[in-house]
């Protein structure tokens, strides 16, 4: 007996030392007696041989010494051991690819062990959701894991903490801090003779020296070869030693290598140094195979060879498109598009270069294509997770009511639980898996397809691209005569007049402020619309219908509310989609309108828009839920909400619309598909989106057009309640009679006296799939 106990700590000193073919022969000894060994002493040998398992890259093996150990943990009550084998359980799914398993695994381990408070569990949760690009969330877990481990005889846990935190700050673009991190991981594993992590955290360390340069943020340094002289040897001492977690540091290494010959100007060295890669690279991360695509596409490019460039970032991007086919939220699909950034910030600089403005539309709407869209997005299958969502939306609407000052902490404590239910409900969202079945991949538009479409339309309709490189607007305006590349000016420039635009309609829409200061508010807005105008749609030169593809601040923007676009069709979307059918003029569709609480004139709103629709459901006061709202978004194709709203800059998919039980949330559509709806949102700036880390751009609007609806009409700014009221009958007889959305808003806003935030959201008509 005292022999298996020496041998299981001779085992887990070799193993931390990374003599995993030793360690794992000590554990086989160990466990060969196992039926005289104490459960405790047992399963603990289970749980080591299965760790050197996974660094081993031998994953089935793993996987059987952890399910072992799970359920002899389980029989004996060894929660803590337990917990450990669901975790590293969550480790293997990971490095399988199964992303939502892993997390899936993961949460079940916190469960079983719910008071564990050293950190440990939260090392493996931070790498997965770094993987599935919800970087924010993991840089916040395995910060926490972190701080509980500045103690003594915890550095070999913190030092893999700092690691993978380190991963998540380079795609932060927190390079200073990455390289901290990294430098306290490598220094440590040198210490204990750890050469796998130690060659790991020394390319972590090079990626971040790397990051600010090629992104601009610093000037190339002189000793540039000499940093690829630096990695290059890291590669190399990386191929000496066993992939841990399917990470290669050779691979990597030579990746970073290579970057920085092609910063030095030596593209043949930076050729050369890919030559030889290791083997057996499908298996590596997601994160380390589109960087491979991501060098190869730098090297053809700086090469003049556009079309193996394009090859290249063709190949990453239908990686990334493959990944998210395999997750089953909306949150984690969007998140996954992270891992694109540097593969698209790739392809438009080389064509932005060559200065053809075909080129730069053709390669932003392949980036922008891949990331949008649903993925492999399925119904929840949790009935807790509505649980959970019905009783924050009841707190909520319990915390509304509350309106006596002295009731304001009772009201702050309501909203806190109700976002800790809510949060709880977001993540177990993420453990979904994605169902492939009917679902459409979004092929990229081309420049030459939306030319000929535009030509066959033969009504002056241009399309306007815009991008943002280097701080400075640019757009590609396209129209059926050719394309044109347009340099609008500083990103600030807009990104100011849109703030000054928001606040003067927040003010001209309460009616709690004087008078005079509302007359102030409305010149001053005024002119701020007047300089949007001059800055974006003059330069377009569009005196038709406008279709506008671009994130943020062009998406904000109340684009039907500029001089020279009032009563003219204008559409917005982050990217060109298609598969939207041309109007049907004279179309049966079934409504339903309803009101929300709060709303001054919703009730005769609603009642109005009703009469304009022949067999049209009308829901007021307390039939409005949330529930019968959220079953005919996925019954009805023309849907009318007259509901004060709110997004949630923080978290996008907490954007909310109130009804009469309390608000429904983005969140909870998730999944539901729509039929090709129109939805209208007659709420007070719900229209309002935010560009998470990655790019994307997440908001009750972009969840409706992910979800299926052929347009959606909302508000980016403070709308008022007459303003409504007046506007959205008139909107709703030209949508009966044209079935043409963009023509309807256009219509009814044409004779409105005050300037309406209220812009369509849809894709570029007629463009087929």
């Amino acid at each position: 007996m005292l022999a298996a106990v020496v041998d299981g700590t001779r085992g887990l000193l070799l193993q931390r030392a990374g003599r995993l073919h030793e360690a794992t022969a000590a554990f086989d000894r160990v466990l060969a007696v196992a039926d005289r060994l104490p459960v405790r002493d047992r399963t603990s040998a289970l749980l080591n041989r299965g760790a050197a398992a996974i660094e081993l890259g031998r994953l089935d093996r793993a996987l059987a010494d952890f399910d072992a150990c799970h359920e002899q943990a389980m029989g004996a009550d060894l929660a803590g051991i337990a917990s450990l084998a669901l975790h590293n359980t969550g480790f293997v799914r990971y490095a399988l690819g199964d992303l939502p398993g892993a997390l899936r695994a993961m949460a079940a381990a916190r469960a079983v062990d719910p008071e564990r408070a050293d950190g440990v569990l939260d090392i493996g949760r931070g790498a997965v959701l770094y993987e599935a690009g919800l970087l924010e969330e993991a840089e916040q877990v395995l910060t926490q894991a972190i701080s509980r481990m500045v103690v003594p005889g915890r550095a070999h846990h913190r030092a893999e903490a700092e690691y993978f935190r380190a991963r998540c700050l380079l795609a932060l673009h927190r390079w200073d801090e990455a390289r901290t991190g990294a430098a306290f991981a490598r220094r440590y594993y040198a210490g204990v003779g750890h050469p796998q992590r130690a060659a790991i955290a020394r390319v972590a360390e090079l990626e971040a020296i790397l990051l600010p340069v090629r992104r601009g943020e610093v000037p190339v340094p002189e000793d540039a070869r000499r940093h690829a002289e630096q990695a290059v040897g890291a590669a190399e001492a990386g191929d000496e030693v066993d992939p841990l977690l399917g990470q290669r540091p050779g691979l990597t290494g030579r990746f970073v290598a290579a970057q920085w010959y092609l910063l030095a100007d030596d593209v043949a060295a930076a050729r050369a140094v890919l030559d030889d890669l290791p083997a057996r690279i499908d298996e590596a991360p997601l994160s380390t195979r589109i960087q491979r695509q991501t060098v190869l596409a730098q090297i053809a490019f700086a090469s003049g060879d556009r079309d193996a460039g394009i090859e290249a970032v063709t190949a990453g991007l239908r990686l990334l498109a493959d990944h998210r086919m395999g997750l089953g939220s909306l949150e984690s699909v969007t998140a996954a598009a992270v891992h694109g950034v540097d593969l698209q910030w790739t392809d438009v600089r080389a064509a932005l270069a060559s200065g053809r403005p075909d080129w730069i539309f053709e390669a932003v709407e392949r980036g922008r294509a891949t990331f949008a869209g649903m993925g492999g997005t399925a119904a929840p299958d949790e009935p807790a997770v509505g649980a959970l969502v019905t009783e924050a939306r009841g707190l909520v609407a319990r915390a509304r009511t509350l309106g006596a000052k002295d009731a304001a902490v009772e009201r702050a404590q309501l909203f806190d639980r109700s976002r800790r239910l809510l949060a709880v409900a977001r993540e177990r969202a993420w453990h979904r898996t994605g169902a492939e079945e009917g679902v459409v991949k979004e092929r990229p538009a081309r420049a030459e397809e939306v030319r000929a479409l535009l030509a066959a339309r033969d009504d002056g309709a241009v399309l306007a691209n815009f991008l943002v490189v280097d701080g400075v607007l640019r757009c590609v305006r396209i129209d059926a005569h050719g394309a044109r590349l347009l340099e609008l000016g500083p990103l600030s420039d807009v990104t100011e007049r849109v703030a000054r635009t928001r606040a003067d309609l927040g003010v001209c829409v309460n009616d709690l402020v004087p008078p005079a200061l509302r007359a102030a508010a409305r010149r001053s807005l005024d002119r701020n619309l007047a300089v949007l105008d001059t800055l974006l749609a003059v330069p377009l030169q569009a005196g038709g219908s406008l279709y506008v593809a671009g994130r943020d601040p062009v998406i904000g923007v109340p684009w039907t509310a500029l001089p020279s676009r009032r009563g003219r069709r204008t559409t917005l979307r982050t990217y060109v989609a298609h598969g939207r059918t041309p109007a049907r003029p004279g179309a049966r569709h079934r409504l339903l309108a309803a009101h929300g609480p709060g709303v001054t004139l919703g009730a005769s709103e609603v009642l109005a828009v009703g009469r304009t629709w022949p067999g049209a459901t009308v829901l007021t006061g307390a039939t409005a839920t949330a529930d019968a709202v959220r079953t005919a978004l996925a019954t009805h194709d023309v849907v009318h909400l007259a509901t004060h709203g709110r997004h949630d800059a923080d978290n996008p998919l907490f954007a909310s619309i109130d009804l009469a039980d309390g608000p429904l949330f983005a969140h909870e559509l998730d999944s539901t598909r729509l039929p090709g709806s129109v939805v209208i949102l007659s709420a007070c700036e719900v229209g309002g989106s935010s560009q998470v880390v990655g790019g994307e751009v997440l908001g009750l609007t972009s969840v409706l057009l992910r979800l299926g609806a052929r347009a959606v009409v909302a508000a980016v700014a403070p709308l008022s309640d007459a303003a409504a009221a007046r506007v959205m009958p008139r909107l709703h007889e030209h949508l009966r009679v044209t079935d043409d959305p963009e023509a309807a808003l256009a219509a009814a806003l044409a004779d409105e006296p005050e300037p309406v935030p209220l812009v369509c959201f849809g894709s570029l008509e007629g463009l087929e799939r």
